[in-house]
């Protein structure tokens, strides 16, 4: 019997992947607050990452109960033009104006799927809660996943996102 437990864990950890989270604590943040989803800054190989990851990232939070939740992404782009920085200077304008409360925004190291037989899917993301009045930073959390041969990039990717919004010290009361 003790033989079963034992390859019954073995088996879960060799299905879960590999992963890691590290987060502040912060201050609480209201969770009905307004907050501004800003496209990531994408320091991977796969283009785009950044935004897909941004629109992932929004919808998480929703589903998480916080907000209102907008997403600012660019209407128009370039894909052959990389003009991020000014995207980016752009939709924290448009935040603002917006009447947010919080810009939600960081990095994307890593958003691909590995080389090899088993092509496993890897995401790295560190995110940012930044008080949209004055920038400053209210919360800061990284992770990684690396998946298995099965598991597609989008699921490692909400899997890392639902994490760290999950260590977001967000609370009831406004």
């Amino acid at each position: 019997m003790n033989l079963i437990k034992r390859s019954a864990w073995l088996v879960l950890v060799l299905l879960a992947g590999c992963s890691v989270m590290q987060s502040q604590q912060g201050p609480k943040i209201p969770r009905q607050s307004a907050f501004a989803v800003i496209p990531l800054i994408n320091l991977s190989q796969t283009p785009q990452a950044g935004e897909q990851a941004a629109s992932v990232l929004a919808a998480i939070m929703r589903a998480h109960d916080a907000g209102p939740v907008v997403l600012n992404l660019p209407e128009e782009r370039d894909l052959l033009v990389d003009n991020s920085g000014e995207q980016r200077q752009q939709a924290i304008q448009s935040a603002r104006s917006g009447g947010a409360k919080f810009l939600v925004s960081g990095t994307v190291e890593e958003w691909r799927y590995k080389s090899g037989l088993d092509g496993e899917p890897a995401v790295g993301v560190t995110l940012e809660v930044r008080s949209a009045s004055d920038n400053q930073l209210v919360w800061s959390g990284t992770a990684a996943r690396t998946g298995w041969g099965r598991e597609s990039l989008s699921v490692a990717a909400h899997k890392v996102l639902d994490e760290l919004v999950g260590a977001m010290p967000l609370t009831s009361r406004p």
